[in-house]
């Protein structure tokens, strides 16, 4: 008994509460994903300080068979809340060290997942989550805890552990988004085609089209407003994620890189095209990317405005 109690006063006081703490972050995520699976089912918005939630959980990456991925956070964390809290409370005690290792593999999972997802956000997607940044936060923390808040016996065991989760995690992910960058480039079929003549296209619009980004695109079409840009534009880039991919499909676009796919060079130099992208409006050229409000009030739009992806400002 000496020697517990010893050990105890001699570990750092956040190993000593390691599993109420994991307990309590555990809650907070669970809370958090509960209300964005909620909000999803029941076909509302989050509230959130920047429009870039709405971007990421309506985008195709954040589901994965029609199932959100917040639904599936949501039982991680719950998993998590209840193994620290009623199967494994005790660090010290030998008979936790299967619950251990359990906390061990789940937050080792949930790290690698959101890892992933952070990834996802800034290369594919290309905005940001303030739930999604703060699930990432709370899994780093959850994974430290798991990981230092006890004394392990076998720490070659441990990493080989972690090593099977992270491959097995990672080879899981990477199947399942597999599916939905073929589905993403499924909606254009010319593009494998011109690709393999060496024509490049630009990146993949993962984000969704609401109403009015749709009304707004057709209205623009109408209108005879043209966008000219070139696939390697990170710009132009963020001028499509703002319509979203269904809306995307019906903007007039121009590209204007003699190496990029469905190129028209020519109509780009006819028109005095000097930077990406560039609106041609009722005979005017419009340089930089424009916010959706702007295009609509330059048009003379008189639609819904309640639009979903308002992130980027005008250039």
């Amino acid at each position: 008994m000496s020697k517990l109690l010893n050990r105890r006063r001699s570990a750092p006081w956040w190993q000593r509460h390691s599993r109420p703490m994991m307990g309590i972050l555990a809650g907070i995520g669970a809370i958090e994903t509960a209300y964005i699976t909620i909000t999803h089912w029941l076909g509302g918005n989050v509230v959130c300080p920047t429009t870039g939630c709405e971007q990421v959980l309506k985008s195709d990456y954040a589901q994965l068979f029609g199932i959100p991925l917040s639904f599936v956070g949501f039982g991680f964390y719950v998993a998590v809340g209840v193994v620290a809290v009623f199967f494994a409370p005790r660090q010290e005690k030998d008979q936790d060290f299967p619950w251990a290792w359990a906390l061990f593999a789940l937050t080792t999972a949930m790290l690698v997942s959101s890892g992933y997802f952070v990834y996802l956000m800034a290369v594919k997607i290309g905005v940001w989550c303030v739930y999604c940044v703060t699930s990432a936060i709370l899994s780093v923390c959850l994974w430290f805890l798991a990981t230092f808040g006890r004394a392990w016996r076998d720490v070659g065991q441990l990493f080989t552990t972690a090593l099977v989760v992270v491959l097995v995690a990672l080879l899981g992910i990477l199947a399942a988004y597999n599916g939905v960058d073929a589905s993403l480039q499924a909606g254009s079929p010319t593009i494998a085609s011109q690709q393999a003549q060496g024509l490049q296209s630009p990146p993949l619009v993962p984000t969704s089209s609401g109403p009015a980004e749709l009304a707004l695109a057709e209205h623009l079409n109408k209108v005879g407003a043209r966008e000219y840009g070139a696939y390697w534009c990170p710009h132009c880039h963020q001028q499509k994620q703002l319509f979203g991919k269904e809306a995307g499909k019906k903007i007039n676009y121009i590209e204007c890189d003699p190496k990029g796919v469905n190129s028209q060079t020519q109509l780009c130099i006819q028109a005095g095209i000097k930077r990406y992208p560039t609106w041609e409006i009722n005979g005017k050229l419009y340089p930089g990317t424009k916010t959706l409000e702007q295009l609509a009030d330059l048009t003379n739009y008189r639609g819904s405005r309640n639009f979903i992806n308002q992130v980027v400002k005008s250039q």
